[in-house]
């Protein structure tokens, strides 16, 4: 590959990245989410909605509300879906999960590719403790 198609081929990824990211404001769009453990064990399934509504935060940032419109019923002990959950985009990276429990949070943190958002499950306070990963794939409507 020449460097003329290697500056196109990173060029064409990061503008693809920050595009799934970018997706993820688009109000009231719903997101089909999977939650692994350390296993790679399906923990939770989940079908979500990204909402432009303030959320209530204790970190700093423009943290937005995420609405959970099903999920299994196994979720609520690995992830706790039935308590407020929060998201916040900075560039192509997600970041999503319970924030209104003081260094005791729960976080999402993925980025972006093509058609889904993956990355990790991790529980962050006095230090950060990884619990698994996760799949984020948007659902057609």
């Amino acid at each position: 590959m020449n460097h003329s198609s290697t500056c196109r081929f990173f060029v064409l990824a990061t503008l693809t990245c920050l595009m799934g990211a970018a997706q993820a404001q688009e109000p009231d769009s719903r997101w089909q989410l999977r939650v692994f453990d350390l296993r790679h064990l399906v923990k939770v399934e989940a079908t979500i909605r990204f909402t432009n509504e303030p959320a209530d935060s204790c970190m700093g940032g423009a943290w937005k509300r995420v609405l959970v419109e099903s999920r299994d019923v196994r979720a609520d002990e690995f992830l706790p879906l039935n308590e407020p959950l929060a998201y916040l985009i900075e560039g192509n990276k997600l970041t999503l999960g319970r924030t209104r429990i003081c260094d005791g949070y729960l976080f999402l943190s993925g980025t972006a590719g093509q058609s889904m958002i993956t990355g990790s499950y991790d529980a962050v306070g006095w230090g950060r403790k990884p619990l698994g990963s996760f799949v984020l794939g948007k659902v057609q409507d």
